[in-house]
């Protein structure tokens, strides 16, 4: 009942929100840019708030690369729900980071469908012509260029129903990187496929942790081979550390046998 009522003033929020920067964007259009901004990154915090303060919901951020992210990247990661987008923008608040989303999510999320329609992200049809999706991705790149935003991908192309890390494809990278010379940033997400439909919800929303933990920056790329390189890499760097998170927090579920608790090392 707890999760319902969170999920309704969720609802309800984006909803005030979207409403307000409706009227702004019609009020003054020539600030809409930065308006759009600051909403997104106070809807998304108030939300985790009011999950926190509910549910327990956390969210965790590391930075496992040894290197300061640069101003601009491209973040390739995997994909686990829709929890990924707010997520992101939550633990990246310095950034201005822009997603490759699927066009079905367009319409039909307050707040969220009218921010990826109308921020600069690339909306791409799943069951469409390659070559529009190419075209797509092109100018998305080319906007994250002239407003120096971070261009964002999930090389899956859809969301893993069990968390499991999924065949990554190569052709979007290299579109963005064609058209935007960029440092790669790679990280791994994990906790949104728990909560990714109304039963996850309702069953796991109370403790979920949300967890991304960047784990190598890599020098602008681009040769091809370089490229398909680095994101066949990727692919192995997130399975490895996704399943690494799971015996970490398996581990810390246990009882020993002595009856006392465990802890988390640092």
């Amino acid at each position: 009942m707890l999760n319902f009522l969170v999920i309704v003033s969720i609802i309800i929020l984006f909803s005030y929100y979207e409403i307000l920067l409706t009227l702004f964007r019609l009020l003054a259009p020539g600030r809409a840019f930065e308006t759009t901004e600051g909403f997104a990154h106070r809807a998304v915090r108030h939300i985790f708030r009011l999950m926190h303060f509910y549910c327990g919901v956390d969210l965790e951020y590391e930075n496992l690369s040894g290197i300061d992210l640069p101003e601009r990247f491209l973040l390739v990661a995997n994909h686990q729900s829709l929890m990924d987008i707010p997520v992101c923008i939550a633990l990246f608040p310095r950034r201005m980071l822009r997603f490759v989303a699927k066009w079905e999510l367009r319409v039909g999320i307050p707040f969220v469908s009218f921010i990826l329609r109308t921020q600069g992200h690339a909306l791409v049809r799943r069951n469409g012509e390659a070559t529009q999706a190419m075209r797509s991705i092109r100018r998305y790149a080319r906007r994250c260029r002239r407003e120096n935003t971070c261009p964002v991908i999930f090389p899956e192309g859809t969301r893993s129903p069990d968390g499991e890390v999924g065949v990554f494809h190569t052709a979007g990278v290299r579109k963005i990187l064609e058209e935007t010379a960029l440092p790669l940033v790679v990280a791994v997400l994990d906790g949104g496929w728990k909560v990714a439909n109304m039963e996850g919800i309702a069953r796991n929303l109370n403790g979920a942790r949300f967890r991304i933990h960047v784990l190598r920056v890599t020098p602008t790329l681009s040769a091809k081979k370089e490229v398909l390189d680095a994101v066949s890499r990727a692919r192995e760097e997130i399975a490895t550390a996704l399943a690494a998170l799971r015996v970490n927090k398996s581990e810390l579920t246990k009882k020993p046998p002595n009856g006392g608790s465990l802890r988390k090392s640092n």
